[in-house]
């Protein structure tokens, strides 16, 4: 995902985006940090960025954590104070373990797969009750995660 930002936007505010887009299951806490050292929410992009480099990490959900890289690209002008979506990856199709057809479920329980059509998701087994539906978004299958 690219994310256009004004310099004075603060990382509070790049964190309610990836939130809403890709990470929100159940309010779990979520940090930016580099190497071992915490980064403020409150800080602003342009001097996080000038103060640290490059790159950054996001932390959400410190039990089932979801790691994210978040790096500078450049500047642009126009760019909103608050962070906006200005390009996001076609959602991959993953295969059912049974058929390969297209899989609309996720199973919690298994290790290594676990994908499943809608055909075969009743009678998956660990139970339709361990599937969550296959998202665009690095939580799929963890936690809550629906989308």
């Amino acid at each position: 995902m690219y994310v256009a930002a004004g310099s004075d936007a603060k990382l509070k505010q790049l964190d309610d985006l990836l939130r809403r887009i890709w990470l929100e299951c159940c309010g779990h806490m979520s940090e930016f940090c580099t190497g071992r050292q915490k980064i403020s929410m409150g800080h602003r992009m342009g001097e996080v960025f000038y103060r640290y480099g490059v790159g950054i990490k996001h932390v959400y959900d410190f039990g089932t954590s979801t790691e994210l890289g978040v790096y500078f690209a450049g500047l642009t002008e126009g760019t909103t104070m608050k962070p906006v979506v200005a390009a996001r990856n076609e959602p991959p199709i993953w295969p059912c373990d049974e058929c390969g057809e297209a899989a609309s479920n996720i199973c919690v329980e298994c290790d290594e797969g676990g994908f499943c059509c809608v055909r075969h998701a009743k009678d998956h087994d660990c139970g339709e009750e361990m599937l969550l539906p296959v998202v665009n978004s690095p939580r799929m299958g963890v936690c809550g995660y629906t989308g």
